[in-house]
C-alpha cells in the first residue's frame, strides 16, 4: 500500500462510545510515520492510529483540541517478514478507566504501554465514528504520511467493544495467531470490511460502506495471514 490512501465520509453512528478496529498489517517501510487509519473532521477534531518515527505504535483521538485518550507502546513493530493483527477495542462506558481502551496485538493485550491515558467516562468525541468525519486508510488525510506495506482483513465496527478472539485465535499447536477470516460480529451503521485477502474496496460486511482509492495504487498480493509467504 506503499503511497496509497482509501477514503470514505462516516455518518451518522449508532453508538459512539464503543467501537472496534481489527486490521492484519505487514511492515516493508520503517522509517517516517506510517498511518493505518486517520479520521479528521478539522485540525482540532482528528484520530490517528499510525506507527511513529521511532516504531511504536501510537493512538489518540482529539477533540476541540485536546487529547481524549492516548496510547503509545513501549514495543516496537520491525518484522517485516511476518503479519501483526492490530485490535483497538474502545468503551468509555466502563467504570474501570484502564478499560476503556485496549490494544492487542496478535492476540493478547498491550500492558506495557509508555503513554496510556484514558477517556473519560461516557466520552463520546471519538472523531474516527463521527458523522461527517473524513475516514482514511493508508495514509493521513492530506496524503503526507503513508503506510508502507500490507493489509488485509480490515474491519471497523460501530457500536460493539470486541476483543481480539473475536478476530483469531490461538493454534493449539503452534501457539501462533491464527486469523478468523469470518468473524462474527454486528458491524452497525458505519461499519465496514474491506480488503479481505485482496484488493476489493467495496464493503463486505452487508452496509455498502464503500471506499474509493483517492491517491496512489492498490495492489493484490498473494501474501496473506492466512498464506504467509517468506519475504527478502
Amino acid at each position: 500500500m506503499a503511497n496509497t490512501r482509501l477514503s470514505r465520509t462516516a455518518g451518522a453512528p449508532t453508538l459512539n462510545t464503543k467501537y472496534t478496529i481489527s486490521v492484519w498489517i505487514k511492515r516493508a517501510k520503517l522509517t517516517g510515520d506510517g498511518f493505518i487509519l486517520d479520521g479528521y473532521v478539522d485540525a482540532s477534531n482528528r484520530f490517528k492510529f499510525a506507527f511513529q518515527s521511532a516504531n511504536k505504535l501510537e493512538i489518540w483521538n482529539s477533540h476541540s483540541g485536546s487529547n481524549t485518550f492516548q496510547i503509545l507502546t513501549n514495543r516496537v513493530f520491525q518484522d517485516t517478514n511476518g503479519w501483526y493483527n492490530i485490535v483497538l477495542s474502545v468503551d468509555t462506558t466502563q467504570a474501570t478507566d484502564t478499560n476503556r481502551v485496549k490494544l492487542y496485538v496478535n492476540g493478547v493485550q498491550e500492558t506495557d504501554l509508555a503513554t496510556n491515558n484514558s477517556p473519560a467516562i461516557n466520552e463520546a468525541n471519538n472523531v474516527i465514528n463521527e458523522s461527517g468525519a473524513t475516514i482514511s486508510i493508508g495514509d493521513y488525510y492530506s496524503g503526507s504520511n503513508a503506510f508502507g506495506g500490507c493489509m488485509s482483513h480490515f474491519h471497523f465496527i460501530d457500536g460493539t467493544a470486541y476483543d481480539a478472539s473475536a478476530f483469531g485465535s490461538t493454534d493449539s499447536t503452534t501457539g501462533e495467531w491464527e486469523i478468523n477470516t469470518s468473524p462474527t460480529v454486528t458491524y452497525g451503521n458505519n461499519g465496514f470490511f474491506i480488503l479481505k485477502n485482496d484488493n476489493v474496496i467495496n464493503d463486505q460486511s452487508g452496509n455498502a460502506n464503500n471506499f474509493t482509492l483517492s491517491s496512489g495504487t492498490l495492489t493484490k498480493t498473494e501474501d496473506c495471514p492466512s498464506n504467509v509467504f517468506a519475504v527478502l
